[in-house]
């Protein structure tokens, strides 16, 4: 988690008044830094080249695209950067493709300035927000898993055998920050809250190597 002296913070969002009053409210109410607005996506591409961000926050409608476009480009591209949906859509379908692209929060606008606040303060500490107003679990549940990516799957496999980040980290010859951005998606997708969740899901999918038929597949 970032300083938090310095939050800095973009915005994405074709609204110039609702841009303003979220900015304002962000920089008086905490310690946040709204260092960057984009009308659309290819400002929101150039300006997070040119700043130093600790969050994106994302509306799903601009002019020139989908911000589940956006987002799933920033995984690739800065996959420690945590982002936040903030729309006015509940559609079920968003919220899971939303998932897939690795955001960390999805969040109703209109809502109290509290609940943003806290929405973001849960994002920047690694873990996820779902607005309590989205539709319930079971509206959810019929529609496509979230798929893990080929990478996503092999950090999975590595928590069935009891890994640590670290160990994770060293096995796969991939950087500490990066396996901990992968196990913040997992979990995202999976819809899953504490690492005792994580290590039953990974047990779950491949195996429990404790069990005296267990073999190791390495993919």
């Amino acid at each position: 988690m970032p300083n938090r002296e310095s939050v800095n913070i973009m915005i994405v969002d074709d609204h110039p008044l609702l841009v303003k009053g979220l900015s304002d409210a962000l920089q008086v109410e905490r310690d946040f830094n709204v260092v960057a607005a984009a009308g659309t996506l290819a400002e929101a591409r150039d300006l997070a080249q040119c700043n130093a961000l600790h969050l994106v926050i994302i509306d799903l409608f601009l002019p020139d695209g989908n911000g589940i476009n956006l987002a799933r480009e920033f995984g690739t591209l800065y996959p420690d950067l945590p982002l936040l949906i903030y729309t006015s859509d509940n559609d079920p379908r968003h919220v899971i493709e939303a998932r897939n692209a690795g955001v960390r929060g999805y969040l109703l606008k209109g809502t109290e300035l509290e609940k943003l606040i806290l929405a973001i303060e849960v994002v920047l500490a690694g873990g996820f927000y779902l607005d309590r107003n989205l539709p319930k679990k079971k509206v959810i549940e019929p529609l496509p898993a979230p798929e893990l990516t080929p990478t996503e799957d092999k950090v999975m496999r590595r928590f069935a055998r009891w890994m640590t980040n670290k160990e994770i980290s060293e096995e796969l010859k991939i950087k500490l920050v990066t396996v901990r951005s992968h196990r913040n998606n997992i979990m995202w997708k999976l819809g899953l809250y504490n690492t005792p969740q994580l290590y039953r899901e990974a047990i779950k999918r491949h195996g429990n190597p404790d069990d005296p038929n267990y073999i190791w597949v390495d993919l």
